[in-house]
């Protein structure tokens, strides 16, 4: 093979930008201290040549020379300048999984389109009559759509409540409302698509037809007139054609109304937030309720119509309906000497919009009982649920003994009424009223340490003593009203804790009407529990990092009926189960605790001018049954009725497998008679519900334990964190002073 042979001056230019890029390499190498005397050197060479000479000699002198330059720093690699180093914590590194909330106890949050309800008023009388159509009475999916004045003339006479709509509509529901007018086929008939255009122009302005075009299709539209973005949302964006083969008859908008019963009604518009009637306006169908006059009028087109007219014949030929003793129910699971909370049409009526289940009182005859109603609902489950919170609402609790106390010297004028806003926390009972808690406003400056030590000044021999005296019950002047004596094998612990929150008040009525409750909160606190060491000293350093060290329990409640008592003026206490949960949240049924609380004496102390109030508590509290370690064999030997309930549960709180409580459980309660002889009275106790707690516990001071939880009850029961510093068993007067000044003192 012939290879051609290199001129001279080709060889010295390719030699010579060698040389010039080997410089160049040179430079971009990092120095590293080793070489750097070699890298010096084979510069020195380099530069010492001098200009390139003319001559074979000279060109392969400095080829040797540039591949030496290669050879010796060829793979070096660049030292870094700071090293990076990615520090990964447990959870990051997969070691601490992190325990997500069983599904039982979130809330859920379905996030529906434009609902029945969404935009109206219940109960809400009209004054005057609708100026326009867009003020109507109308109860559809779409809240501005088109209203027959001809339909609704006819029931204008007769009508004294309707659904009233808001007198603004949100651009929002104008948008959707608009979306939902669009036809299900593209092919109209001449008279539909004028209808079509007819009601776009009657029942939307200018500025809500621009802001749908702008939402579902980019196109703002800013300089079109109403006429023309009309016509163009209806020929371009819905792609509606006129078909003059099409029967008008059949393709035109028509309305009917429907009579139905005031049940079904009820039914319909409450079951699911209206997620019935919500279906058929999903599919064309324009709906309106008078209640008063129990219609129901639909407007669409005669296949729509024939279809919910079917459909809703079926839907209510599914309705469950039970008789159930209301009145005997509250009276059974009412405390006796106890003046009821509730009255009985109140507590009806909060159970029938909770579980949206239809309650109708039955016509009594002569030699009938009175209080029996007659319940409805769309399925059994609901009706069960209507049941429980029939038992929620009664709130038994003749156990507690409740004092509220402020404890400020600064004027009551100085305070204000701060609304409270955290409704996730707040049971369903609560959470349709509007509290407030009294707060001092806090000025610019203002410090923390000044209201520590105004709270600590304020912790007198004597108010102390005051305290001290209600939580043991020394002066017998509060006691519980004819709760029922136990004697049980285990010994009885009086408890006593403090607990941060939140005294909140009704808005509802007069300052001395209004009711009051407390509201646990750590939200201000939460950084100083967090550096308080583990109560569990033996947990080492590596295991803090790489285990839980959260204990996870399910606590369910249960209230007595008072008709399985034999003594018709004594209370039984209220009754809970405690069980651990295991990695999969599943009870472990050995776990069990059955703990009987005979007594709670709670002071509650407002402080407006600190961040935080007080509740401090006594609760006297006694098990029922012993461990199961103690004694496996003869476990729940003598709690027969406590052994079937476990077995018959299923108590797996996640979503995976289905969860079985049993409605009612008997137990053996060992009272004290009046002579002073232990006497087994057998009491059925009925299920409330259920809560989550996961609970951290920690020291304070090395002589406090504190429990930090999160609590969780559903969507009924809400949600919050709680903060309890434990004080211990039976504490003297000193003692109890000083776990005040321990807890003021820093929170």
């Amino acid at each position: 093979m012939f290879v051609p042979r290199l001129s001279p001056q080709v060889a010295f230019r390719s030699t010579r930008q060698l040389v010039a890029n080997a410089k160049l390499f040179y430079s971009t190498i990092p120095k590293d201290v080793s070489d750097c005397s070699e890298e010096t050197r084979l510069k020195t060479e380099l530069d010492a040549d001098g200009p390139f000479q003319n001559s074979e000699d000279s060109i392969s002198d400095h080829y040797q020379l540039a591949e030496r330059a290669f050879a010796r720093t060829r793979g070096k690699k660049r030292k870094p300048a700071k090293a990076n180093i990615v520090v990964l914590d447990p959870k990051q590194a997969g070691l601490l999984r992190k325990r997500r909330t069983p599904g039982y106890f979130r809330r859920r949050h379905e996030q529906e389109k434009l609902s029945v309800l969404e935009g109206v008023e219940l109960g809400v009388v009209s004054d005057r009559q609708p100026k326009s159509r867009h003020e109507s009475a109308l109860t559809s999916k779409s809240a501005s759509a088109v209203r027959s004045n001809d339909i609704f003339s006819k029931i204008e006479s007769q009508r004294n409540k309707l659904l009233v709509f808001k007198s603004s509509v949100s651009k929002e529901q104008a948008v959707r409302s608009i979306r939902y007018q669009e036809p299900m086929q593209k092919a109209v008939s001449k008279r539909r698509f004028e209808q079509l255009e007819q009601l776009l122009d009657s029942a939307y302005t200018l500025p809500q037809l621009r802001a749908y075009t702008k939402e579902y299709y980019g196109a703002a539209n800013s300089k079109m007139t109403k006429r023309d973005i009309i016509h163009q949302i209806v020929t371009k964006y819905w792609k509606c054609v006129i078909n003059d083969q099409m029967n008008e008859s059949e393709d035109l908008i028509t309305e009917r109304i429907i009579d139905i019963s005031t049940r079904d009604m009820y039914l319909l518009l409450l079951t699911n937030n209206g997620k019935i009637l919500n279906n058929f306006a999903r599919i064309g169908a324009t709906l309106a309720v008078a209640i008063d006059e129990n219609i129901l009028i639909v407007r669409a087109t005669r296949p729509i119509i024939k279809y919910v007219e079917v459909s809703l014949n079926k839907i209510l030929s599914n309705v469950n309906t039970a008789v159930l003793p209301v009145k005997d129910i509250i009276l059974n699971h009412t405390a006796g000497k106890v003046q009821p909370n509730k009255n009985e049409q109140e507590l009806v009526s909060m159970v029938q919009r909770e579980s949206a289940a239809y309650f109708e009182k039955r016509q009594t005859e002569a030699n009938e009982r009175d209080g029996d109603y007659n319940i409805s609902a769309f399925g059994a489950k609901r009706i069960s649920k209507a049941k429980k919170l029939l038992l929620w609402g009664i709130d038994y609790h003749p156990q507690l003994i409740e004092k509220v106390e402020m404890l400020s010297e600064e004027s009551a004028e100085s305070f204000r009424k701060f609304p409270f806003t955290n409704v996730e926390s707040l049971d369903w009972i609560n959470r349709n009223k509007d509290w407030y808690r009294l707060q001092q406003p806090i000025g610019k400056n203002s410090t923390k340490e000044s209201s520590i030590s105004h709270f600590s000044a304020l912790l007198t021999d004597k108010k102390v003593d005051q305290w001290y005296d209600f939580l043991v019950g020394v002066n017998k002047l509060n006691e519980t009203p004819h709760l029922m004596k136990l004697c049980t094998a285990r010994e009885t612990q009086k408890v006593f804790s403090l607990t941060l929150g939140q005294i909140l008040a009704s808005m509802n009525g007069s300052s001395e009407t209004a009711s009051t409750m407390f509201e646990p909160k750590v939200a201000q606190v939460a950084s100083k529990l967090l550096e308080l060491p583990p109560y569990d000293q033996s947990t080492s350093k590596d295991e803090l990092f790489t285990v839980d060290q959260h204990e996870y329990y399910v606590q369910l409640k249960f209230m007595p009926d008072l008709s399985t008592v034999s003594a018709s003026d004594t209370n039984a206490p209220p009754l809970e189960l405690w069980f651990e949960l295991d990695d999969y949240d599943s009870a472990i049924t050995s776990t069990a605790r059955c703990i009987i609380q005979q007594e709670q004496r709670a002071l509650l102390l407002q402080t407006p001018h600190l961040p935080n109030d007080y509740r401090i508590n006594v609760d006297t509290m006694a098990e029922l049954i012993e461990p199961f370690e103690e004694s496996p064999e003869r476990w729940l030997e003598d709690q027969a009725g406590i052994k079937q309930f476990i077995q018959d549960a299923q108590l797996t709180f996640n979503t995976r497998k289905k969860l079985v409580i049993p409605n009612s459980v008997d137990v053996n309660l060992p009272s004290v008679g009046a002579s002073g002889a232990i006497e087994k009275c057998n009491v059925r106790y009925d299920y409330v519900n259920a809560c989550y707690h996961r609970v951290l516990r920690l020291v304070y001071k090395d002589k406090y334990m504190v429990q930090f939880s999160d609590v969780k009850a559903g969507s009924l029961g809400g949600r919050y964190t709680q903060v309890d510093f434990i004080g211990g068993e039976a504490l003297s007067r000193d003692d109890f002073k000083q776990f005040l000044t321990d807890v003021a003192q820093s929170f």
